[in-house]
């Protein structure tokens, strides 16, 4: 069993995952964690795929591939992603390289002093965002805390590291949602999990295009239009348990 996956959905990241596996299996190697990197091509239409084969023939065992035929979304990358997982510790990052994946090893080090159940990355941009798109990351982390009687700095964030057990049960949901990947956070609370949030960088992507790209006021739209499905899922557990600090 690994000590550590890293799990990373991929759509049309031909131009990242490269970066992403040897800066992540770089900083293993110097700490001398037995790691993986678990890559789902989630219907990627250019190279993504053959790039991951080609990582595959250079790292060995370090690379596991999935691939799903048609594009799935990011929770169903995630959920493929953590059953072929077989780390004892899950990460889930983004493969755009906004979140350093060196910087998954300051959450794997958080949660190594045993006080929580989940850590997760609090985006702090370095670099230039487009101000739209922080004031909207904003205001809807407020309406779900608002919503959901939370504390959280960045519920949006999919920067999330726990047991592989835990990621399991915080990733798997039973409602229909076009974006569930906005709802993690509102997941490890409803279920009663102890949620560390440390402070870490967001960059700027270097190559290809975000899903959010011309679509951050329908896919805020959708949000709040699955803002029902989620209450009807989580909702009866609001105020119970749950720690974030």
């Amino acid at each position: 069993m690994k000590s550590l996956s890293l799990v990373a959905p991929c759509l049309n990241e031909e131009g990242n995952i490269r970066d992403l596996v040897d800066r992540f299996l770089r900083c293993a190697g110097e700490r001398d964690l037995n790691v993986e990197v678990v890559l789902v091509d989630d219907g990627s239409t250019d190279l993504t795929w053959t790039v991951m084969n080609s990582l595959l023939s250079e790292r060995g065992s370090s690379i596991v591939l999935v691939r799903h035929s048609t594009n799935r979304g990011i929770p169903q990358g995630w959920l493929s992603g953590i059953q072929h997982a077989s780390g004892q510790t899950v990460c889930l990052i983004d493969a755009d390289l906004q979140n350093p994946p060196e910087v998954v090893f300051d959450l794997y080090d958080r949660f190594a002093v045993g006080d929580c159940d989940v850590v997760r990355g609090v985006r702090v941009p370095v670099a230039k965002n487009s101000r739209t798109r922080i004031v909207m990351s904003k205001t809807l982390n407020s309406l779900l805390n608002a919503v959901f009687a939370m504390e959280s700095r960045d519920n949006k964030s999919g920067f999330v590291l726990a047991s592989h057990q835990t990621i399991a049960e915080i990733v798997h949901h039973r409602g229909h949602y076009h974006h569930f990947q906005t709802f993690i956070g509102v997941a490890a609370h409803s279920r009663g999990f102890r949620v560390v949030e440390i402070d870490t960088p967001f960059e700027d992507r270097r190559s290809g295009f975000s899903f959010l790209t011309g679509r951050s006021w329908s896919v805020i739209s959708a949000v709040l239009r699955d803002l029902s499905e989620a209450r009807k899922e989580f909702g009866w557990r609001f105020g119970e348990g749950a720690e974030v600090r």
